[in-house]
């Protein structure tokens, strides 16, 4: 392709006329450093998403990156999209700088650089950002599972966390347990998580509550959240927390791990004929299945499970992608073998 090269200077000329604009396609990390005045900011990678809305094929563009690659990039794919009226500043904003042009510094959101690769991304986009930062998660158990999953929910910007649990960081818990470090042993995990919580991510609202889900508080914690994470080491809490988001209608992620293993599974009980944990599981009086303080666990296991439970949430927040709803995942990570397993609403379940 044939590109129309100008310079730094003949396209600061050009730009005084009505409709002639010019157009800064860096990265947004590059913004805070100053662009040329007046420029239309829109990354390559937006381009490449197509997110072309505040652009006008009326209005010629004079195209800039830092250098001049990333903008015959730009221009190819603007051309492809109709737009014309192209030009390429060739010599980069480097150049510009050189030359003393006219540089003023934008008023960024500082959330439009921490979730720049999601607004970017296919399908995802500002939309989806903006239901993750509504969103409420209550996550049960500042453990292995909840440690993974609770640092996505906050990486990716959910609104409000609350994290459930009455335990304290113990060395034991470190080869698995990520949210917490060595420095937090003795500290309540609720407390521990919440400090790493807000240094990752600021701008979300995270509670802590130092409690042992019980049938006192159980309504309180669940009937207020959007989606409920299971994240306990015991079958009592897990049949607990199933039937109070049973009662409230609510979306709850289960999973579950043992040694070099881990399975997890999507309960939408929005959903009037949707099995329950009670279905896949049906309780066994007096029986307790082994947990990690038994029989160990492989550390990246809960982290690996933790992470997908993270992952199922971001899509039912969204509305992307398919969710776990009916089929069980099983993972063994020493085979390295995924597999699915359907399953449906028992007619003998004792829950509905």
């Amino acid at each position: 392709m044939t590109f129309n090269n100008v310079t730094v200077e003949e396209a600061f000329a050009a730009c005084q006329k009505t409709n002639h604009l010019i157009l800064d396609v860096r990265a947004h990390q590059e913004w805070f450093q100053g662009v040329a005045s007046g420029s239309v900011l829109l990354s390559l990678n937006e381009l490449q998403a197509k997110a072309i809305s505040q652009l006008d094929k009326n209005t010629s563009y004079y195209v800039i990156c830092q250098i001049g690659e990333r903008s015959k990039k730009a221009i190819e794919i603007l051309n492809q999209l109709g737009f014309n009226k192209l030009f390429h500043i060739f010599q980069g904003f480097g150049e510009w700088q050189k030359q003393k042009l006219p540089i003023e510094h934008p008023q960024i959101n500082p959330d439009e650089v921490r979730y720049s690769r999601h607004y970017m991304l296919q399908g995802f986009g500002k939309v989806a950002q903006d239901k993750l930062k509504e969103a409420h998660v209550l996550m049960i158990g500042a453990g292995g599972l909840g440690s993974s999953c609770a640092l996505y929910l906050a990486a990716v910007g959910v609104g409000k966390i609350t994290i459930v649990d009455d335990d304290k960081v113990e060395l034991s818990n470190l080869q698995r347990q990520i949210i917490h470090s060595t420095s937090s042993i003795g500290s309540l995990k609720v407390e521990s998580a919440k400090y790493r919580l807000n240094d990752l991510n600021p701008e979300i609202f995270v509670e802590a509550v130092s409690e042992r889900i019980t049938g006192q508080n159980v309504d309180k914690l669940i009937k207020n959240c959007d989606i409920v994470i299971d994240g306990s080491d015991n079958l009592s809490t897990r049949y607990l927390v199933n039937d109070v988001c049973l009662k409230y209608s609510k979306l709850l992620i289960y999973s579950a791990v043992y040694q070099y293993e881990a399975q997890l599974t999507v309960f939408d009980f929005r959903i009037s004929d949707a099995p329950c944990l009670r279905c896949l599981f049906p309780q066994t009086e007096g029986f307790e299945p082994e947990n990690c303080t038994d029989v160990g666990v492989l550390g990246v296991v809960p982290g690996l499970a933790g992470v997908m439970q993270a992952t199922e949430a971001i899509k039912l927040i969204t509305g992307i992608g398919e969710v776990l709803q009916n089929q069980l995942l099983t993972i063994d990570l020493l085979s390295s073998d995924f597999r699915k397993i359907s399953y449906k609403k028992s007619v003998r379940c004792e829950g509905h």
